[in-house]
């Protein structure tokens, strides 16, 4: 199951019961009781998530790992690589 299918088969689990009462299809005493904030449950859930989002995303940032060693293997392909351009007759603008 990829991404996408979990997201939209979890939407349609909200969905499907959250249309049914705002719609009046079901109707109890709690759902006409809390019908206003079962409403707004959406705009909720969408702050909630922004909230998540921001988070993951700082989080990750800060604790992003740097890699010397690959850095440094980096530099000497790039040199290597200058070398045999250059012995192709390829000539650089540095």
């Amino acid at each position: 199951m990829t991404n996408l299918q979990r997201w939209l088969f979890y939407a349609t689990l909200f969905a499907v019961p959250y249309l049914s009462i705002v719609l009046g299809t079901v109707q109890t005493q709690f759902t006409n009781k809390y019908l206003l904030h079962i409403q707004l449950l959406p705009l909720l859930l969408l702050v909630l998530f922004g909230i998540f989002s921001v988070w993951t995303v700082l989080y990750r940032t800060f604790t992003f790992n740097d890699c010397p060693e690959a850095a440094k293997e980096l530099q000497a392909q790039i040199l290597e690589a200058r070398k045999d351009l250059t012995a192709k007759g390829f000539r650089f603008r540095d």
